[in-house]
């Protein structure tokens, strides 16, 4: 009875341990599933990285490629400033850059790769580099230009004035301003110029009235009070003292004032803006003659003689 209780006994338990083997088993099957799927994410994670990264160096590798390109064209506009000869390339060829000069390195095919990237980017600051020295050289030779083509550019000096000889043919106070003369003055032209002039305080009336004079003609006509003025009369000046400068005998109205040294014809008017008459008054004096001069040249009419101030020695002129 005790034998047969026992054997059911055992009997039951390897039942049961039959069970936990078998459920030992399928835990071990899952187990081993969940390290495949495990593994799979895995790899299926890298690549997606990979694929990312990938698409990031394309992306970058095609702004490269623009950036490039423009640095090129930059490099090719400057080479043809700087006078370097441009070759063409036949239709249909392809090239990964174009050889424009001999001076000029030729950049490999842009890849993928991090590597090609380096060297793309090396490129670009060499070309970057060049670009700038060919700028800097491209400016000394624009500051060298004007030196060198000097002699085409009129000089700013005195032969730039059209000074002539004139005769006051009448004068009279002007209607709205107590310290101007308002004259008519014979240039040589078909009629005569109205000039405003601010002698009233050193010349008298009566000494105004048929006067020869030396006058600067191609000022910009200016309005004084109300009077357009289309000339100036040139005195010798001080701050205590004005003279007007009078003509060689002989001299007539419409005879140009010359200066041995500084040829060349006068402005047909000068250009305010320029400060033309402003660049060039500082060097007009009398001497201790009292010959008007321009850096020491007389001012002269020729065969006839030069001109002169009165009493005013060592003087500026205007």
């Amino acid at each position: 009875m005790f034998l047969s209780r026992f054997l059911v006994k055992m009997a039951a338990n390897n039942a049961v341990l039959n069970r936990l083997e078998q459920k030992g088993a399928e835990a071990d099957q899952v187990i081993e599933y969940l390290k495949q799927q495990l593994a799979l994410l895995k790899e299926k994670a890298i690549l997606q990285a990979s694929l990312r990264e990938e698409k990031k160096l394309r992306v970058e590798n095609a702004k490269l490629k623009k950036e490039i390109e423009g640095l090129k064209q930059e490099l090719i506009q400057a080479e043809i400033r700087n006078g370097v000869k441009q070759i063409a390339v036949p239709p249909g060829t392809t090239l990964s850059t174009a050889s424009f000069s001999e001076n000029v390195p030729q950049p490999t095919a842009v890849t993928a790769s991090s590597g090609s990237k380096d060297q793309i980017k090396g490129e670009d600051e060499e070309k970057k580099k060049k670009e700038k020295v060919e700028k800097k050289g491209e400016k000394k030779e624009k500051k060298q230009q004007p030196a060198a083509g000097s002699s085409d550019v009129k000089p700013v000096d005195v032969s730039r004035l059209d000074l002539r000889v004139g005769c006051i043919i009448t004068a009279e106070k002007h209607p709205d301003a107590d310290t101007l003369y308002v004259e008519q003055v014979d240039v040589g032209e078909a009629s005569p110029r109205t000039v405003v002039s601010g002698l009233v305080k050193h010349v008298p009336l009566d000494k105004m009235q048929n006067r020869m004079a030396v006058l600067l003609c191609n000022l910009k006509p200016a309005k004084m009070r109300g009077v357009v003025s289309q000339a100036m009369v040139m005195c010798a000046s001080s701050p205590e003292k004005v003279e007007i400068l009078a003509p060689p005998p002989g001299a007539v109205p419409g005879d140009r004032i010359t200066f041995e040294g500084f040829p060349g014809d006068p402005e047909k008017e000068l250009n305010p803006k320029k400060k033309i008459w402003e660049q060039i008054q500082p060097d007009l004096h009398t001497n201790d003659q009292c010959v008007a001069t321009y850096k020491g040249v007389p001012f002269e009419v020729k065969g006839k003689g030069v001109c002169r101030a009165e009493t005013m020695a060592n003087s500026g002129i205007k």
